[in-house]
């Protein structure tokens, strides 16, 4: 979307390409025990998955409009759009009211996924279409999103590690 929406805007994509690897960053911390071993596939998914493969595809095509919301997630030609259901896993998972984690400026517990403002806007766009694609520009240019480093310090500096996520005792 981000592509699209910026004339494939280098520093726009570098962006949403920081953003979107911090916050998975922080997602892998939450469910992984020993998440340093998921860094290279982690990167090169995420590389993949924003800036070449077929989900990049879809958020252009939705971006540009030339492909509706409504069309769902499995696109002829193209095959099962893996990133709408992956938003919505994700979304559920880190939402759950007995999840949650110290926002490191309010220093109050919230949800995980409140320290995933991409992912909470992809939802907004992609699951309950309650936004735009355009959501997602005004969302990079938020001066109140945390720094892409703070939430991998964060994430690096806490025990977040939640086996419970992943239905482990």
């Amino acid at each position: 979307m981000v592509a699209a929406l910026t004339k494939e805007s280098a520093t726009s994509k570098s962006v949403y390409f920081a953003h979107c690897t911090s916050e998975m960053i922080f997602i892998t911390h939450l469910l992984a025990e020993e998440p340093e071993k998921l860094a290279g596939p982690l990167l090169a998914d995420t590389y993949v998955t924003l800036l070449k493969g077929r989900n990049a595809w879809y958020g252009q095509m939705l971006a540009k409009g030339e492909l509706s919301r409504d069309m769902g997630d499995s696109i002829s030609g193209k095959g099962m759009i893996q990133g709408v259901s992956a938003v919505r896993a994700f979304y559920e998972l880190l939402s759950q009211s007995s999840l949650s984690v110290l926002h490191p400026e309010e220093n109050k517990p919230v949800a995980p996924v409140e320290l995933c403002p991409i992912l909470k806007t992809l939802y907004k766009v992609l699951i309950i279409r309650e936004q735009s694609s355009q959501a997602i520009l005004k969302a990079l240019r938020d001066e109140t999103l945390n720094d892409p480093r703070e939430r991998i310090e964060i994430a690096q500096s806490h025990a977040f590690y939640r086996p419970s996520l992943l239905g482990q005792p």
